[in-house]
């Protein structure tokens, strides 16, 4: 029988005897090194964890008391000091500081990674009460902007800004502190073994071992065994899964798959969808796709189409935001994982996580519709002032003593037959005017290609005439003595038979 070797695969061998090293180096101290190379990295993975975990506590505390203070007083009682003290004294304990061992005991849901850690005594106590920071915090404001000092409004705006910018610091810190924890739970270390027996046999309580008699037989019932063997279907699913070097070739060109397409076109509101979707798909999510499909977004507001502009944007940030947690590579199991993590985040509103990413959302809208505010007016600059030398095809007269004329076909003949199917609507219109400088005006608005098929057209149908002006009585008498000539020739008999007497 096949022999299922995963249960090593969280650990973390450094004194491996079979670990080959260069000649030159000695390999007790190559093992040494590596010994203390992986503890000075869990203790800095646990500093940073530990850091993180106070900084999230401490701003998510300073954004409840923000929000409290500008929603209890008014903006001219936030300039006094004292007011602000006494309101958030009563609403709060003053002394109520970071304190993880409560921590602990009121949330059962504090994940595994974080119940583990220790806090020493002083480092309790060397942290501010909450209270106090808000009072820093205003201290800040008013140092930084003086004109605040007599401006309520102006410090609520300011306090406002510094709440979006903690807003963008949690969420953040909360994906770094995700990954962080998902990297400490892959490896097994000394830490997680604990003491299970301590004496070498157990006096079973009497009670305890009838209801274990009772239960067995249920439990016999239920229990299943299932063998991973190393021919498994899950292990072949796996290789399956790894990225191939074709398809990494296609992030190198800057272009939506269509796998990404279809993500974009699930609706932002059903998270449900769009996490199933990724678990599905997780290869689109790269900063690649970000960038790819973020670009449709200017398309869609150069448009007019403002609601998919958001659209878009939503899809694409959750792309860059899953991508980042995953580290950036094309780790499959390790993108589906972060999928899971970014998702129970978005979607439990208890945290931070899903406050910071809309707000991240609507800067992302407004800068993509100032920016496309100003594409428009350049390209409307450029419409009303071309450059010389630019192709334009505009009807103009050679001679000075003439003028072209337009008109429109007359109706049932063959010319206006070739007017009303060839010619376009705009077009036509502008000849039933009569007026040559509409027709200009419709040829301005043309590509070359198109304005010259149109004139061939034009002068099938003999839409444009010319027409001209005499000087002086010789030019009309010439004029006149041409025109009766040519009468005079259309007199004379073609056929030689009539003219034989």
């Amino acid at each position: 029988m096949p022999i299922d070797y995963s249960k090593w695969d969280k650990i973390e061998l450094s004194d491996d005897s079979d670990v080959e090293v260069h000649p030159n180096v000695d390999k007790r101290s190559f093992i040494k090194w590596k010994q203390r190379d992986i503890h000075e990295k869990r203790q800095q993975r646990n500093i940073e964890i530990k850091s993180i975990l106070v900084q999230l506590t401490m701003y998510a505390k300073l954004n409840a008391r923000l929000d409290f203070l500008m929603e209890e007083l008014q903006p001219l009682d936030l300039l006094d000091e004292s007011k602000v003290k006494s309101a958030i004294d009563a609403e709060y304990d003053p002394t109520e500081r970071f304190n993880y061992e409560k921590i602990k005991s009121e949330k059962d849901d504090l994940r595994k990674g974080l119940r583990d850690l220790e806090f020493s005594k002083e480092e309790v106590e060397s942290m501010p009460p909450y209270n106090e920071m808000v009072e820093d915090l205003f201290t800040q404001v008013k140092e930084d902007h003086p004109e605040v000092t007599e401006d309520g409004q102006k410090l609520t705006q300011h306090l406002k800004e510094h709440r979006a910018k903690i807003d963008d610091i949690l969420l953040k810190q909360t994906i770094k502190l995700d990954s962080l924890l998902q990297e400490k739970a892959n490896l097994i270390s000394s830490d997680d073994y604990h003491t299970g027996f301590d004496s070498s046999f157990i006096n079973k309580n009497k009670e305890d071992a009838e209801a274990k008699a009772k239960a067995a037989p249920s439990t016999a019932l239920t229990t299943e065994t299932s063998i991973e063997t190393l021919n498994s279907p899950t292990l072949q699913l796996a290789k399956t899964e790894t990225t191939s070097s074709q398809e990494q070739d296609e992030y190198d060109q800057l272009h939506v798959l269509p796998e990404t397409a279809a993500f974009a076109q699930i609706p932002y509101h059903q998270q449900d969808k769009g996490r199933d979707f990724l678990l599905q798909n997780p290869k689109i999510c790269n900063e690649n796709q970000k960038d790819a499909l973020i670009m449709t977004a200017f398309d869609h507001q150069l448009e007019g189409k403002e609601n998919l502009t958001k659209q878009v944007v939503y899809q694409s940030l959750i792309l860059q935001y899953i991508g980042q947690l995953a580290g950036g590579g094309q780790d499959l199991a390790r993108v589906r994982q972060s999928v899971q993590l970014f998702f129970s985040n978005l979607m439990n509103k208890s945290t931070p996580v899903a406050a910071a990413f809309n707000d991240d959302v609507d800067r992302t809208v407004k800068h993509i519709q100032t920016r496309c505010k100003i594409i428009q007016e350049e390209r409307q600059g450029q419409g009303e002032d071309q450059e010389e030398g630019s192709e334009v095809i505009q009807l103009r007269s050679l001679d000075d003593s003439t003028q072209l004329t337009v008109h429109t076909p007359e109706e049932g003949s063959q010319e206006h037959e070739i007017f009303t199917t060839k010619l376009s609507k705009e077009m036509q219109e502008a000849i039933k005017t009569g007026e040559l400088d509409e027709v200009n005006k419709v040829f301005a608005a043309m590509k070359v290609e198109d304005a010259e098929n149109a004139l061939e057209i034009i002068n099938e149908c003999n839409v444009i005439g010319l027409s001209g002006y005499l000087e002086n009585e010789q030019e009309f008498e010439d004029l006149k003595a041409r025109q009766e000539h040519n009468t005079d020739q259309q007199d004379i008999p073609t056929s030689t038979a009539d003219s034989v007497d």
